[in-house]
């Protein structure tokens, strides 16, 4: 853990220091997303191009996922409850 301070230029800009940057495992050219909470705490999260964070968002699973139809059963679900309103 740690403090690191950034100024902001005057376009709104600011250089995120090295620490923070291997601490989100932030290569050149990638993003970050901003996650402002009700209370005022701000989260700093970098945007993955690989899906390594979503592994174990469906719990155990007793074989493969077929995302597709994962995602299918999704939006119908959505939709139906939509269709309730």
């Amino acid at each position: 853990m740690g403090r690191f301070d950034a100024k902001t230029s005057l376009k709104g800009q600011a250089t995120i220091p090295v620490e923070v940057r291997r601490a989100l495992g932030l290569e050149p050219g990638g993003s970050v997303q901003f996650l402002v909470g009700s209370d005022g705490d701000v989260r700093v999260i970098a945007k993955t191009r690989t899906m390594r964070h979503l592994k174990g968002i469906f719990g155990p699973l007793d074989a493969p996922l077929d995302v597709d139809d994962a995602i299918a059963r999704t939006v119908q679900s959505k939709t139906i409850l939509d269709a309730d309103d």
